[in-house]
Parts: C-alpha cells; structure tokens; sequence
C-alpha cells in the first residue's frame, strides 16, 4: 500500500513538473511582440525625425524685397542711395517711390518699378522702360525733345538731379521738368524757348509719346533749317527773292514763298 502511495505521488510531481514547462514554451510566443512593438515606435519616429527638415526647407525659401522705409528721411544725392521703392527728392531726402502704375497720377506716366519712379515709359523708343532702364535714372535731352537713361558711373547726382515723383532732371537745362508733356497744357514752347531751330512755337506734344518734337506741319515751321520765326514769310504771302526768308526754309520763287 505504501509502495502504491509513493507511486501515485511521483505521478503527482510528474505531472506538475510537465505543466509547468508550459510557460517556457509561451516565452518564445511573446519575444516576437516585444520586436514588433519596437519596429512599431521606429515607425512613429520617422515623422518626428523629417519634421525638422520641413522647418529648414520652409525658413530658406526666397522671400519678396521689401520697401527700404527705415530710409525715409535719409540724405541722399540719387535715388540708389535710398534702397528699394525708395527714391531722392529735392532737398536731398529720401522718400518713398511709386511701386505700382497705380501710384502714378500723372497722365501718361507709368510706374518703373526697378527705379520707383513714375515716367513715359513710351519715349525715345522706351527708354525708360524697366527691361532699358532697370538701374540708375532716366533723365531728359533739352526741351523734353527725347528722354535718356543713364546706368554705372554715369547716373551722378549732375545728371540726374534730385526731382520730385513725376519729374524728370534736365541737365542741358539744369532743372526738373514734367516727366511728360500734355496735349491739353502744352509746355513744349516754354521749354524749348530758347531753341533757334525749330521755333519755340513749332514744338509740340507727340500724341501717345508724351515729349515734344518739332512740328513741321504747322505754318513757319521747319525741322531742318535755322529760322528767325520773327523775320521769316509764311507760305503763300509775298516775298522778295534774294532777300525775304521764307518759313518754310525754301526760297522765294516768283515773288511768293511755298
């Protein structure tokens, strides 16, 4: 009986020794997890990890030049000297410049952008035009008969003057005119009254270029030849050949100018 007890208790312990491989056999089951977890907050990091590259792409994209306005006021002697859509005025100070057509109230004046600057953009086969004129000043040929741009060492104060918006420097004349004459104000003969050839009342506003040019159409005028308009006969009047100036510059023919 007792060799029967004993027998029955190795089973017993057997039996317990067999279930309690049991857990050994699960660990195995659970490692595999244990990765996948960690593959899984690999995962998770990736975005925490490119999130700083995004910032950086975002913080080096070119941004727009912006108004150089903590130079309003500034002494100046041209307009580069007062930075982005800024421009030097009379008095030698900075202000700012149009930066839009819009900001140009001036009939016939449209906005440089690259000079601030409200001009004929139309004259002088567009010489002031942003693509002919994108750096320096614009400045005028004597009466406002043509407009030029000057670039580099030859946009000096002497040749640009220091002019108000909508005004352009003159250097034959040695002052700021009108950036465009008007048909409806002509100041053509005012400005080139002291031209000989043509006469001061020959010149007139250019419809759609807005500068003055010597108009030939008009009775005692002419492009070509040197005129006393005070002396000379009109087409049509008597004259005296060999001594009578005809204004048409041609010469007294039977006792007539043509």
């Amino acid at each position: 009986m007792k060799k029967m007890s004993f027998a029955l208790l190795l089973a017993v312990l057997f039996m317990f020794v067999a279930c309690g491989d049991d857990p050994l056999v699960v660990k195995p089951d659970t490692e595999p997890a244990a990765e996948d977890s960690d593959v899984n907050d690999e995962d998770t990091a990736e975005p925490t990890d490119t999130a700083p590259e995004t910032d950086e792409d975002t913080a080096t994209e070119p941004t727009t030049d912006e108004c150089a306005n903590d130079n309003l006021g500034k002494q100046c002697a041209t307009d580069t000297e007062c930075g982005a859509c800024m421009i030097c005025v009379t008095g030698g100070k900075c202000v700012k410049g149009c930066t839009s057509d819009a900001d140009c109230t001036t009939a016939g004046t449209k906005c440089n952008t690259k000079l601030a600057r409200c001009l004929s953009v139309l004259a002088s086969t567009q010489a002031c035009s942003e693509a002919n004129c994108p750096a320096g000043c614009c400045y005028a040929e004597k009466g406002l008969t043509g407009l030029k741009c000057a670039t580099g060492a030859n946009a000096t104060a002497t040749t640009c003057g220091l002019c108000p918006q909508n005004q352009v420097y003159s250097p034959e004349d040695s002052k700021c005119i009108d950036a465009v004459c008007s048909t409806t104000t002509d100041n053509c003969p005012t400005l080139n009254s002291g031209a000989t050839n043509p006469p001061a009342k020959c010149y007139a506003c250019k419809s759609g270029e807005y500068i003055c040019k010597a108009n030939t159409s008009t009775s005692g005028c002419s492009a070509g030849v040197v005129i006393n308009a005070a002396q000379c006969v009109p087409a049509g009047q008597q004259c005296v050949e060999g001594v009578s100036e005809c204004c048409s510059g041609m010469p007294c023919v039977q006792g007539y100018c043509y």
